[in-house]
């Protein structure tokens, strides 16, 4: 860019902005310390980063780049901004007491409920609204303390993932509270609460099981053609439900399919030839259509493909078995065929690593296989034979290893 060059605008640069190696952030010509941060992973939000008086430096995130505009960022930093300018206030109590919990909660919700996804913020206003307010909303804001806390999640041990739930929109409130001047600085109540220990609902179809519902596809394929074919491409990508579900045709790029926006932000979905098969054997009848798998209302994606899996799956003798653990299905089988973690989240579209490994389960039979060539191998080094203890004439423990072996003896 040369000198007369005019640098291009905040809006201009967010538009333009794709992830990179590492995390990096753009910053506003309008608003000092209002940025853009843009993560590898694809996810792009706004925060607001200011130094209080007392030097310390104070981060907040204003919310998803997807979901917010330039000038909503720059309204929402304009809000919060009296709020990071101030130093906390010690002993001086919130600068607004006395506010209600149920009014809160509809600021809390007009003000914060834009930051999350769609289905995300119907889930938690369902939280507010069924779980906070009924035992709470009598409260004000800076009345709430731990024991109030400690009260409402134990009222709620029969039901420990809607508890565990819970807590975090709870938790989030409070902060905000704290942020906007209804309570005081540092006094979430709901720290240092521990969630209940739940069990694991994941699992994996083994071989047996994958065939079955093969089996139990193609028996129902006359009866509900696209409910079956968004089960086969589930197993087939990985993919969730809802990103197959909305799939658009304009998103399809040969063997890719192109989403941009999931979970954790855009990202590219790779088409092997059993599910690219699938795909073209969809008929695509209204080409005013966007959607793949459309809905019985105009302009709408399926929305009745659970109803079909639960009868396909009893059908297949799979009862329980959720259309997410298909996901889980396909993860493991590419862990047991090689697939490292680190491909493994690229392919799911995990930002983290520790999130996909909560998602393969490897069966006994691969365990013990692994087992055996491990120890095989390690015992062959020992015994000083070079060999891999199984035959199969890989390089045993490791390659360099065995050159010493050999260098030595000679």
């Amino acid at each position: 860019m040369t000198a007369s060059t005019p640098r291009p605008s905040f809006p201009r640069r967010v538009a333009a902005a794709r992830p990179r190696k590492r995390r990096y952030d753009l910053w506003d010509d309008a608003i000092s310390g209002l940025g853009l941060s843009v993560h590898p992973s694809g996810t792009r939000s706004f925060f607001l980063r200011r130094r209080t008086p007392g030097g310390r430096v104070r981060r907040v995130t204003l919310g998803s780049a997807d979901a917010m505009s330039v000038p909503q960022a720059r309204r929402e930093a304009r809000r919060v901004l009296p709020g990071l300018a101030e130093p906390p206030a010690r002993n001086a109590g919130p600068r607004y007491p006395g506010r209600p919990m149920a009014d809160f909660a509809g600021e809390f919700l007009e003000r914060h409920a834009r930051h999350w996804k769609p289905r995300t913020r119907q889930a938690n206003r369902r939280i507010v609204h069924n779980e906070i307010l009924p035992v709470l909303g009598h409260l004000a804001v800076d009345d709430i303390g731990p024991g109030h806390v400690r009260d409402w999640f134990a009222a709620m041990a029969d039901r420990p993932g809607t508890a565990n739930r819970s807590m975090p929109v709870l938790s989030v409130m409070m902060r905000m509270a704290e942020l906007w001047g209804y309570r005081d600085h540092n006094t979430n109540p709901c720290r240092r609460t521990r969630r209940y220990r739940t069990a694991p609902m994941e699992r994996f179809l083994t071989a047996d099981e994958v065939v079955r519902l093969g089996t139990a596809l193609d028996r129902h394929e006359p009866h509900c053609p696209q409910a079956v074919a968004v089960v086969r491409l589930l197993l087939l990508t990985g993919c969730r439900a809802g990103e197959v579900t909305g799939l658009q045709w304009d998103w399809i790029r040969d063997r890719r399919i192109l989403l941009p926006d999931s979970k954790s932000g855009p990202r590219t979905v790779w088409l092997a030839g059993a599910a690219r098969a699938v795909l073209d054997a969809i008929p695509r009848r209204d080409p005013d259509c966007p959607f793949v798998f459309p809905g019985r209302s105009p302009g709408k994606p399926v929305s009745t493909v659970s109803q079909h899996w639960r009868r396909i799956r009893d059908d297949a003798g799979l009862a329980g078995v959720r259309l997410h653990d298909l996901r889980h299905t396909w993860a493991s089988v590419a862990a047991m065929n090689g697939a490292d973690m680190v491909t493994i989240a690229r392919l799911l579209g995990h930002a983290l690593v520790e999130t996909t490994e909560r998602y393969v389960h490897l069966s006994a039979r691969s365990v013990a296989d692994a087992a055996d060539r491990v120890s095989g191998r390690i015992g062959a080094a020992m015994a000083g034979s070079g060999g891999n203890g199984d035959g199969d004439g890989d390089d045993g423990v490791d390659g360099n290893e065995r050159r010493g072996g050999r260098h030595a003896q000679g």
